[in-house]
C-alpha cells in the first residue's frame, strides 16, 4: 500500500516537474519580444540611428571619394561640383533610407526572434520593467547618439587606418600585379604582341 501512494504521488508530482521545466512557447517568447521592442521604442530608435548614421556615412563618404579621385583640391571648393557630389549623396542617401523603410517591419521581426533566442520570458520581463524607469528611457533616448558617435569613433581607428595602409600598398599592388599580367596574358584577358 505505501509503495502505490509513493508511485501515485510520484506520477502526480511529475507532470508538474515537467511543466516548470519547460520553456515558453515560441509564440509566447516571441510576443515577449515584441512587447519588448515596442517598450524600447526599437523602430523610432532604429530610424534615428539610421538617420544619424547616414549623415556620418554621406560626410565620410564625400571624403573618401575627393580622396580617391584625380581631381585638383581646389575642385572641392567648386560650388558646381559641390552640387553634383550632393545631388550623388542625396541619392545614396534617399535610397539607403527607402530601402530601410521597406525593411523595417522585417527587421523588428528579426529582431523579435533574436531576442527571444536569447532571453527568457522573465529576462525579457526585467528588460521591460527597466526601459519603463527614467534611466531606461534617458537610454533609450540617448542610443542613437551613442551608436552613431561610437560607430564614427571605430571607422576612424579602424578604417582610417584600414584605408590608408591599403593606399599606401596600392602602387605595389598594382606593379606586381602588372607584371603578374605582363607574364600571364592570356589569364590577365589581354594578347601579348
Amino acid at each position: 500500500m505505501i509503495r502505490q501512494v509513493l508511485i501515485a504521488a510520484a506520477l502526480a508530482a511529475t507532470p508538474v516537474a515537467v511543466t516548470a521545466q519547460t520553456p515558453a512557447p515560441a509564440a509566447t517568447t516571441t510576443a515577449k519580444a515584441h512587447e519588448l521592442l515596442t517598450v524600447m521604442h526599437a523602430d523610432e530608435l532604429t530610424r534615428k540611428t539610421l538617420d544619424t548614421q547616414m549623415q556620418a556615412m554621406t560626410g565620410g563618404l564625400a571624403e573618401r571619394l575627393l580622396a580617391n579621385t584625380q581631381l585638383p583640391a581646389q575642385v572641392a571648393h567648386d560650388p558646381e561640383f559641390q552640387a553634383i557630389m550632393q545631388r550623388f549623396l542625396d541619392r545614396v542617401a534617399a535610397q539607403t533610407t527607402t530601402a530601410f523603410k521597406a525593411n523595417l517591419p522585417k527587421l523588428m521581426d528579426t529582431m523579435a526572434g533574436i531576442y527571444a533566442r536569447n532571453f527568457t520570458v522573465p529576462q525579457m520581463d526585467d528588460m521591460i520593467a527597466f526601459y519603463r524607469t527614467p534611466t531606461g528611457q534617458a537610454l533609450l533616448e540617448r542610443m542613437p547618439t551613442v551608436t552613431a558617435e561610437a560607430a564614427t569613433a571605430g571607422r576612424d581607428l579602424t578604417m582610417g587606418p584600414a584605408m590608408k595602409a591599403a593606399q599606401e600598398a596600392l602602387p605595389q599592388f598594382m606593379s606586381e600585379l602588372k607584371a603578374w599580367a605582363d607574364k600571364h596574358p592570356q589569364a590577365a584577358g589581354t594578347k601579348k604582341q
